[in-house]
């Protein structure tokens, strides 16, 4: 029996009653629902086990945003100071230079208006605009002077460093040995004493004489000294200072101008006040090191 007939003999097969595609489109739909089911589940699982975690161990410093980090340990500030020396002409050389380097500075630093005149001579009215400067004396000492002017007075400004000599009293003469009769006249010291320790001046010469003890930042003896002369009207200011090495400093500002005879007061002040070489004083030993 062929096919045909057999499909004659049944006729049209009645409608299907199961939707086939309509099963096949609802399990594709169920299938996508359960697996993005699943994946919330595993999202909101890992949510619930961070939370739990944070909450067990507390919380945690931003690390993004943590502490500095320590800085670097600075240099050690470097030792600009400087220290006296005359034992040999090279090291004296040496030593004036830093002195005279101080001293300029100093002078920059205190009474930057200042202007500079030779202390003596034809010229000396003339200001030259050089700084004082110090000299080595070839035995052990450093001294250097320069005529000034500021604020309208006029003067002198000097500057020594001379070893200490402990007190006023002369050294006893030795004996001399061929004739004990005579004894050998003394060398005078090299040096001078302490300032408030000096005897005062007589008759017409004599001077009215302030002196003020105290000490520098750095705990260097200091004297500030004022000496008066009647006789010529010589107004002097006088700053000692103690160095190491058993040395005293010295810078006097005197209202004198000229030499010896010639000397007179320009004006009854000195040019520099105290409380001006008080300053520049202490920069300069502050730079001196034992």
């Amino acid at each position: 029996m062929s096919h045909q007939l057999f499909d004659e003999l049944i006729g049209t097969p009645p409608p299907a009653r199961v939707d086939v595609a309509g099963i096949i489109r609802r399990e594709r739909r169920a299938r996508a629902g359960r697996r993005l089911a699943g994946s919330l589940a595993a999202v909101l699982t890992l949510a619930v086990a961070g939370s739990v975690g944070w909450a067990a161990r507390g919380p945690q410093p931003d690390h993004a945003a943590g502490p500095p980090p320590p800085l670097a340990a600075s240099a050690a500030p470097v030792d600009t100071r400087f220290r006296l020396a005359f034992d040999t002409r090279r090291a004296a050389a040496v030593s004036t230079g830093h002195l005279n380097e101080a001293f300029g500075n100093a002078l920059r630093d205190v009474v930057p208006q200042a202007r500079w005149f030779r202390a003596s001579g034809a010229d000396a009215r003339e200001p030259d605009g050089d700084l004082p400067t110090l000299t080595y004396d070839g035995r052990n000492a450093v001294s250097g002077m320069s005529g000034v002017f500021h604020q309208g007075r006029r003067g002198i400004l000097s500057l020594s460093v001379h070893p200490f000599v402990a007190g006023p009293a002369s050294p006893a003469s030795p004996a001399n040995p061929d004739n004990p009769a005579h004894p050998v006249s003394p060398r005078p010291p090299l040096g001078q004493p302490w300032s408030c320790e000096a005897p005062p001046g007589r008759g017409e010469r004599a001077a009215r004489q302030v002196c003020e003890e105290s000490a520098t930042p750095g705990g260097l003896r200091m004297a500030v000294e004022t000496l008066i002369q009647r006789e010529s009207g010589s107004v002097q200011h006088r700053i000692s200072i103690r160095l190491p090495g058993n040395r005293v400093f010295g810078l006097t500002a005197s209202n004198m101008t000229g030499v010896d005879r010639r000397a007179e007061a320009a004006q009854p002040e000195a040019p520099l006040s105290a409380a001006q070489l008080t300053a520049i004083a202490v920069r300069i030993t502050e730079q001196i090191r034992a």
